[in-house]
């Protein structure tokens, strides 16, 4: 987990201007490299301005922004559950990350959701990295863009999502159906795990549906960040 006092901190171009976009209220101040006066820092500077967020030159700061929140969201289980009342209706679609560990295929995974416009992204906290600023740089503003829920028991939240008729769908190279062969159109969990692992056992044993994304005989197994973007734009094509 980010250390106490970085919790509140964003760095990075993408990520400072989607809090700008969408939650400039929650900034307390932005910095930005005392050296840069390019076009893409004008830009955020600009930005700001029109947010009305201050900012301020900072010398140690060699290339990217910085920016202090004034509070942090961490949402857990019992807000994803009052969240959920409220979308109901919606036809909801969520991930569910299990057992992805590399920073970077998370922060690529959440970056997916955010651009399928998804309902949000939930993260069993035991058994995946942490919110890391490496995920937050390579979802490139996606941490910011998507509710994202972390659970410390994904089996009893996968349940109570089984129980509301929500379809939990899994993924794997050795299963029968093909995802595009499949009714996506309802509400749905779809639960994503690592390239080398796959999801645990016990996620697999919850699953009311599983499917494979290629029907390729010598190579069908994908990283989970691809695998990721396949399925979850084909729930929002079948969807839309």
């Amino acid at each position: 987990m980010e250390n106490d006092h970085k919790l509140n901190h964003r760095s990075g171009f993408h990520t400072i201007e989607m809090l700008l976009k969408l939650t400039p209220e929650n900034i307390k101040q932005i910095f930005i490299p005392a050296n840069r006066n390019d076009e893409r820092v004008q830009k955020l500077i600009l930005m700001a301005e029109t947010a009305s967020v201050s900012v301020e030159r900072k010398k140690n700061l060699n290339q990217h922004p910085e920016a202090v929140l004034k509070k942090e969201e961490l949402l857990d289980l019992s807000d994803l559950k009052k969240y959920e009342e409220g979308i109901q209706d919606k036809n909801p679609t969520f991930l569910v990350i299990d057992n992805v560990i590399d920073p970077r295929n998370l922060g690529a995974c959440i970056r997916s959701a955010a651009a399928s416009n998804i309902a949000g992204v939930i993260i069993n906290k035991h058994h995946c990295s942490p919110l890391t600023p490496l995920v937050r740089q390579v979802s490139a503003g996606g941490t910011e863009a998507i509710k994202i829920f972390t659970v410390t028991n994904l089996i009893n939240c996968v349940k109570h999502f089984e129980k509301l008729g929500y379809l939990i769908l899994g993924t794997s190279e050795h299963a029968k159906s093909l995802h595009t062969d499949l009714d996506l159109n309802q509400p749905l969990l779809t639960i994503m795990g690592s390239e080398e692992e796959g999801m645990r056992e016990k996620t697999i044993e919850r699953c009311t549906a599983m499917c494979t994304l290629s029907k390729n005989q010598i190579i069908n197994s994908l990283n989970v960040s691809v695998a990721t973007g396949i399925i979850l734009f084909e729930i929002t094509r079948q969807k839309s």
